[in-house]
């Protein structure tokens, strides 16, 4: 049996694709509340019923069942592709491709994550092609991943793939 070589553009796309999946993975363990931290029903009746907003001002979006939270809004101007995703209350993706580069794109995406409330987790680069994630870091479980990279059927295009979920 002949081994082939990955073509070099492929073997960029599959580094960057494991490397923001390995650091979402391991950004997601440990979030969400463990089983002691519920607290008893009395307590829970006893308490006023103010929301907490995070100490920074931030909140994380609340999301619509008309659409994505605004940190996984659509990018303006943009030519949105087909996709057979549904987006769900929960979450979805969306792929498109633009004329701005793959830097524009990822800043983009990088300033509504942090005026919604999300955290850093991930940003990559190798070659054009960029990455970024992003995970509310209070573990409500809202989470953004976006991979930008020159399109090959057009150099002067940016294919896009924006994929999130809606915290709680």
């Amino acid at each position: 049996m002949r081994l082939q070589p990955i073509p070099r553009r492929m073997s960029a796309r599959l580094a960057v694709t494991t490397a923001l999946a390995a650091s979402l993975t391991l950004a997601a363990c440990g979030q969400g509340p463990a089983e002691d931290d519920t607290p008893p029903a009395e307590a829970e009746a006893a308490a006023p019923e103010t929301p907490e907003a995070p100490a920074d001002g931030a909140e994380v979006a609340e999301v619509t069942s008309s659409g994505p939270p605004a940190y996984a809004a659509a990018y303006p101007g943009a030519q949105p592709s087909p996709s057979d995703a549904p987006t769900t209350d929960l979450g979805g993706t969306a792929t498109f491709t633009t004329s701005d580069s793959p830097e524009a794109v990822i800043d983009f995406y990088q300033t509504r994550a942090r005026d919604s409330g999300l955290s850093t987790v991930s940003a990559l680069k190798q070659g054009q092609t960029q990455a970024y994630a992003a995970v509310d870091p209070e573990g409500r479980g809202a989470t953004l991943q976006v991979v930008a990279e020159p399109s090959e059927a057009d150099d002067s295009q940016t294919r896009v793939s924006v994929t999130w979920t809606a915290g709680q």
